[in-house]
């Protein structure tokens, strides 16, 4: 996984909704790939940190993105 150190400017993290400057990573959007190529989101290193749930019914880790509303 490549961590960059500058958030882009013109998008919005998915999990806290803020484009603040900070460390990130490119999540992988499914349903986008064609070859080789992918679309992907940045997400803060931060908030993966904090937000990641695992279901042992389904082996499947995931963040909650409507946590709180």
């Amino acid at each position: 996984m490549r961590i960059f150190e500058q958030f882009p400017k013109e998008f919005e993290c998915i999990v806290c909704k803020t484009n603040k400057n900070s460390e990130c990573i490119l999540v992988p959007i499914d349903g986008t790939l064609e070859g080789r190529n992918e679309e992907a989101t940045p997400v803060h290193v931060d908030c993966l940190k904090t937000g990641f749930r695992y279901n042992k019914e389904v082996n499947f880790i995931y963040i909650n993105l409507n946590k709180g509303e």
